[in-house]
C-alpha cells in the first residue's frame, strides 16, 4: 500500500506542467489584486508629492525674497528710509517744506 507521501509525488510528477502553470496564474492574480488594492494609496501620495513640490516652491521664493530683504536692510537708504517714515527722524541738513493750506 502506498502512503500518502507517494501519491502525492506521483500526483506531482504526473501534473508538473499543469501544477506549474497553476501556481504562475494564482501568482499573476494576486499581484494584480495587490496592484489593484494599492492603486487609490499611490494616488494619495502622488497627490501629496505634487502638493510638497509647490510647498517647496513657494519656500525657495519666500526665501529669495528674505535674501533679497537682507540685502537691502543694510544698506544706508534703507535705514535712512525706516528712520524718516518709521521714527520721523530727518537728516540735521535736510530741508523741511510744511503743508500750510486748509486742505485736509
Amino acid at each position: 500500500m502506498k502512503t500518502l507521501k507517494f501519491i502525492f509525488m506521483d500526483f506531482v510528477s504526473a501534473h508538473r506542467k499543469g501544477l506549474l502553470a497553476l501556481v504562475v496564474i494564482v501568482a499573476s492574480f494576486g499581484m494584480l489584486f495587490k496592484g489593484l488594492v494599492q492603486k487609490p494609496q499611490l494616488e494619495q501620495y502622488r497627490n501629496e508629492i505634487t502638493a510638497l513640490q509647490e510647498k517647496i516652491e513657494e519656500e525657495k521664493e519666500r526665501q529669495n525674497e528674505i535674501d533679497d530683504l537682507s540685502t537691502k536692510v543694510n544698506t544706508d537708504e534703507y535705514i535712512e528710509k525706516i528712520a524718516t517714515e518709521k521714527l520721523g527722524l530727518v537728516k540735521s541738513n535736510a530741508t523741511i517744506f510744511y503743508d500750510i493750506s486748509d486742505e485736509n
